[in-house]
């Protein structure tokens, strides 16, 4: 852009124009000459008149208002007059007259202000005496000439930043629906409850604890199960060779059942103590034994080894409690011998001489009695053995444990439900289990039997919906 700038300089600088020998005079003539025909208004004879001011104290104008200047205008620009055609010639010519954008901070601006500020330094390089040198030869004004000088101008490259700040204007426009009067409203309930427990912990868990198969007593946190003594057996007869009897070992099986409402989690159930007449097992809900106890056990139970122990159990869990009669003679005669067993395998009754039986361990079986489910039927199980055999089944004798309590402290392993439905039925998930005592028949009440348990846990009487309803 600056090239055409020094381009324009130089011919201004180089043509000798007659017209700067007009006077003003002459030159508005001579656009009035070619201007739009006027009449009288714009004439050589006229243009050199003052127009003297003057003031018009009632004009003609004064009594018009907006609606009469529109007709008026009107009137004017239709009138075949000077008037008229001046103010169309002038209306004309703002209508086919073409816009000319100038924008004062373009680069046409720039350029020309960087000429003018520059002029000498522009001219100097291209008229000098290395470059060569116009003159204008001394001739009448009134003669036109043009005289052309060429010079190599020397260019330049430089940059420029063009810095914009822009502004923005935020317009934000809103919308506003009424909504009808029905519409579907579609909600969420987030379920949120909180346990309510009526009286305290203690009272909470005995509701909510079931022990069915005896009587049971609450103290605080524990319940104490009390199996009833079974009725007496009528007489048997061990062997031949002695009378029917009511003296002989035989077994009292208590089933009860412990279940726990789905408002209780237990976190620990606790067998504490065991009372009973006799030896006492305690079987779980899988029927396998929790614990076996007595009072006095025989020293060599358990004792079996080599050979023998795939026969007789290596402790009181390793097989079913049964009662048994030994016949034998044990250094003082034959006699009657009652007696508690752990039998790890089952027992196979021989009765050639019925109706008397002879019992042994089947040590032909391929399962054990936990194994096969097996348990026995007779209720007056007898063996005929000689007495200087050692049978490692042996548990205890009846006669020394006709009172057996111990504190046994075993963890109960039971099922329950590991959480509650706050707004369905209170359910209840039932673990059943056996106590086997072994006592005399002459004196059935040792067949009785009290367990004590200790529950702790979390507990609920009532639940209380705190749930929030969220909705669309």
């Amino acid at each position: 852009m600056r090239a055409k700038a020094f381009a324009l300089s130089s011919v201004i600088l180089a043509a000798s124009s007659p017209a700067l020998a007009q006077s003003a005079m002459d030159r508005a003539a001579a656009a009035a000459d070619a201007a739009v025909d006027t009449g009288t208004t714009f004439q050589d004879g006229t243009i050199n008149d003052v127009v003297t001011p003057f003031e018009t104290a009632n004009p003609p104008e004064s009594g018009m208002n907006h609606t009469s200047f529109e007709d008026r205008i009107i009137q004017m620009r239709d009138a075949d007059n000077d008037q008229g055609r001046v103010l169309r010639a002038t209306e004309d010519s703002s209508q086919i007259r073409p816009d000319v954008d100038i924008d004062g901070q373009g680069e046409l601006f720039d350029d020309a202000n960087w000429a003018h500020e520059n002029a000498d330094d522009i001219a100097g390089q291209y008229f000098t005496s290395e470059t060569g040198a116009c003159t204008t030869p001394e001739i009448p004004v009134s003669d036109l000439r043009d005289e052309f000088c060429e010079s190599l101008p020397r260019r330049q490259t430089r940059s420029c930043d063009l810095i914009r700040n822009i502004w923005v204007d935020r317009t934000d426009e809103y919308r506003c629906d009424k909504r009808a009067a029905n519409f579907v409203k579609v909600c969420e309930k987030v379920a949120s409850y909180t346990c309510e427990i009526n009286t305290n912990a203690n009272a909470c868990i005995a509701s909510k604890v079931r022990i069915e198969g005896g009587e049971v007593t609450w103290n605080g946190n524990e319940a104490t199960l009390s199996l009833p003594a079974p009725a007496q057996k009528p007489e048997a007869s061990i062997h031949w060779q002695t009378p029917p009897t009511t003296a002989y070992a035989t077994l009292a099986k208590h089933d009860f059942t412990i279940s726990f409402s789905d408002r209780f989690q237990p976190s620990s159930v606790l067998l504490k103590t065991v009372t009973a007449g006799g030896p006492v097992q305690i079987i779980g809900d899988d029927g396998l034994p929790i614990t076996t106890v007595a009072s006095s056990v025989v020293s060599t139970f358990g004792t079996a080894s080599s050979y023998w122990n795939q026969y007789y159990p290596e402790d009181s869990e390793d097989g079913l409690l049964v009662p048994m009669n030994a016949w034998e003679d044990r250094g003082h005669g034959l006699r009657t011998w009652l007696e508690a067993w752990i039998v790890k395998l089952p027992l196979k009754e021989d009765c050639t001489f019925d109706p008397y039986c002879n019992s042994q361990i089947d040590t032909l079986a391929e399962e054990t009695v936990l194994e096969s489910g097996w348990d026995i039927t007779n209720e007056v199980p007898v063996i005929w053995s000689f007495g200087w055999l050692t049978n490692y089944s042996i548990f205890a004798l009846v006669n020394q444990n006709t009172s057996v309590t111990r504190n046994v402290i075993r963890f109960l392993q039971l099922g329950h439900f590991n959480e509650a439905d706050p707004t369905g039925a209170e359910r209840f998930y039932e673990n059943r289990m056996t106590a086997r005592v072994v006592y005399n028949n002459v004196t059935p009440q040792n067949g009785a039997a009290e367990l004590t348990f200790e529950f702790e846990g979390a507990c609920c009487d009532s639940f209380t919906d705190n749930g929030a309803e969220l909705c669309e």
